[in-house]
């Protein structure tokens, strides 16, 4: 059967010494055929360096994140996809069996717009259980708390992951004024058109502050931080990336 599911990378050409890393691991660690499709967002310009079947779509770098975005996902046919940048690095094979299942969850429970597949750390309580069918390990997420959107790894109805941004903030993901970013401004958004999503929980460790690892899609997450490469929260799976990929990592710097 054909995939619904395609995959959504967002990048910018300043990153591009990350490219080899991420999208080498990509191709070790997800089945040929997972995805229909495969995109990536990025600024204009000639990029070699993004293998061949990956259909690259094109920003205005001088647009704002939720512009930019906007721009690209309405290019984006399949039903569903995987939202991730180009520091998710993988280090383990993803879960695709479950990865499946959540398909069918979403395809079930037409109330939910996503499945995360990453347990928040900042409100640091295991949420009650979400009663699916198909799926015992959701747990629900209130769309009127913070951080109820997060730019982390999740499987989305491509539609309502457009209709967020459509409707969103006009904002950058990062900056100094947490007030004028993307992430905290679109979960009001989220609460005005009534998204709902869960997030999944095996039972992995807290990972720093912000998540906990995931056993579904076992990425780096996030491998930068202000444009350096995360080793404290990530020492062992860095260092192996380091030294796999021949990356220096004084040029960039650590943190």
């Amino acid at each position: 059967m054909d995939s619904r599911i395609a995959l959504v990378v967002n990048t910018v050409s300043k990153n591009k010494d990350v490219w080899n890393m991420f999208f080498d691991r990509l191709e070790k660690h997800i089945p040929s055929g997972f995805f229909n499709k495969k995109y990536v967002f990025v600024d204009e310009g000639d990029y070699p360096d993004i293998p061949q079947d990956y259909e690259v779509l094109f920003y205005n770098s001088h647009e704002m994140y939720r512009d930019q975005f906007v721009s690209c996902i309405d290019k984006v046919e399949e039903e569903f996809c995987v939202y991730i940048s180009e520091d998710y690095i993988l280090y383990q094979d993803i879960q695709d069996d479950i990865i499946h299942q959540f398909e069918e969850v979403l395809d079930t429970h037409k109330d939910l717009s996503f499945v995360r597949f990453v347990r928040g750390g900042v409100i640091d309580q295991l949420s009650p259980q979400y009663k699916s069918e198909v799926c015992d390990s959701l747990h629900h997420l209130y769309n009127y708390l913070q951080y109820f959107y997060t730019n982390q790894a999740a499987l989305w109805r491509t539609r309502d992951l457009e209709k967020i941004h459509v409707h969103g903030p006009n904002y950058h993901i990062a900056g100094m004024d947490y007030s004028k970013q993307f992430e905290p401004e679109a979960t009001k958004t989220c609460f005005q058109l009534g998204i709902q999503g869960v997030y999944c929980y095996y039972g992995e460790d807290k990972r720093g502050i912000y998540h906990y690892d995931t056993v579904v899609w076992p990425h780096i997450s996030t491998a930068l931080v202000k444009g350096k490469w995360n080793l404290s929260e990530y020492p062992h799976e860095m260092q192996r990336a380091f030294e796999e990929y021949n990356i220096d990592p004084s040029k960039r710097g650590l943190v």
